[in-house]
Order: C-alpha cells, then sequence, then structure tokens
C-alpha cells in the first residue's frame, strides 16, 4: 500500500496511549471513538503500518473469544494437609480437622499465543487471566468416615479445562499519514479504521473451571 505524501492535519488534543499490537507501539490517538466508518490516527515505534490489536488504551478494544475447548477437566491439587489414618483394630471411625487454609497457586506453562506476522509484544493482557493463577480458602468443619486401616488427608483442588481462542477486533491502516505524536515529532503516524469482525491470531491455555476442597482417601 502506497504511503501519502501529504500529512492531512487532525483537530483536537493528542492523547497519549500506550497499546498492545503486532509490533512494539507508542500510540497516539485523536479524540473521539473510532468505528468501521472513522479514523484515529496510531504511531508505531518502528514507524511501520502494522496492525494494530485494541486495548485499555485506544478507543476501540481487541477482544478474546474461545473458538473451542476440552469436553474433560482434570484437577490440579494445589495444597495436602496432614495424613489421618484409622487405626486397624477398630471396624470404622472419623475424623474432622477443623481448620481453615489458604493457598496461592500459579500455573507458569499452558499459555500459547500465536499471530499471523513476526510478533513483539505482549498479548497476555487480553486473553483469559483467571486460568494461571489465583488463590482459594477452604474451611474444613465437616467430618469424614473412614473403614478401618485407611488413610486421609484434606486437599485442595483447581479444576482446570484446556481452551483455545482466537482475538476479535483490530486497526488496520489506510495508508495515510497523519500528524506524529508531539513526543516523537519526527515518527510516522498513520490514519487507521477499526475492524470490529476480523478474527485473527490463536491463544490456547489451562483455563481454572473451579476451586474447592475435598479430602484424598486411600488404602
Amino acid at each position: 500500500m502506497k504511503i501519502g505524501k501529504e500529512r492531512p492535519r487532525m483537530r483536537g488534543k493528542w492523547v497519549g496511549l500506550l497499546t498492545v499490537a503486532l509490533a512494539p507501539l507508542v500510540v497516539i490517538a485523536a479524540p473521539g471513538s473510532a468505528s468501521a466508518a472513522t479514523t484515529v490516527c496510531l504511531q508505531n515505534f518502528d514507524g511501520s503500518q502494522a496492525d494494530i490489536a485494541g486495548n485499555g488504551s485506544t478507543p476501540d478494544k481487541t477482544k478474546s473469544v474461545i473458538t473451542q475447548q476440552a469436553k474433560n477437566t482434570w484437577d490440579d491439587w494445589v495444597w495436602r494437609g496432614e495424613t489421618f489414618m484409622c487405626p486397624t483394630k477398630i471396624d470404622e471411625c472419623s475424623q474432622s480437622w477443623g481448620k481453615s487454609h489458604t493457598s496461592g497457586w500459579e500455573f507458569s506453562a499452558g499459555l500459547d499465543i500465536k499471530v499471523p506476522i513476526p510478533f513483539v509484544g505482549d498479548l497476555a493482557s487480553i486473553t483469559p487471566q483467571y486460568g494461571r493463577h489465583g488463590s482459594t480458602t477452604s474451611s474444613y468443619t465437616f467430618e469424614i468416615h473412614l473403614k478401618k486401616g485407611q488413610k486421609a488427608q484434606p486437599i485442595q483442588v483447581v479444576q482446570r479445562r484446556w481452551t483455545k481462542g482466537a482475538f476479535k477486533g483490530i486497526y488496520h491502516s489506510t495508508g495515510k499519514s497523519c500528524l506524529p505524536s508531539p513526543g516523537r515529532p519526527d515518527g510516522n503516524a498513520y490514519l487507521y479504521r477499526w475492524d470490529p469482525n476480523k478474527v485473527w491470531g490463536s491463544w490456547t491455555t489451562n483455563l481454572e473451571v473451579d476451586n474447592f476442597a475435598s479430602y484424598n482417601v486411600y488404602s
């Protein structure tokens, strides 16, 4: 796409924005909300016209959408308490721990983001966050009944599901230049048009479905 030589003058006060995009960006946008029929002036670090993902710093926002997920879930045990064993000389017994426990948990693996062009930046901020870290508090106030020789321990469980998604909404350059940021007067800025229906890229992660307290009973 050919870049125009003229720099149309944009009215209104410039607002400096930090955004997530398909290349490293510093974004400057004219006030107002972008739509399919309007444009906004944006500026890349590298002076390119790379497509831009909208976030909290831009008039319109790129969203994460779920496209596929596993039917089944699996359990991650994030805490195990002390073990109680029912004596072998009696037929059955009961045990109550009568305590509360809080566990912070974090999964460093499981998030993968792919985009259709070379990417330097961070799109993790607009993918679901709750699948990777959190905290859970459980109160163990109920009794558990055991047969002789059985063992039990309180546990905290995070239930997760493999999930795949994509990004929806993106800024496309019109190829027309505009006034650069006051903070970067020597940079190149271009008019961008928002496409709210464009689905692009992909992400996969293991989302938290639930977290709960339970007992692990074994012989």
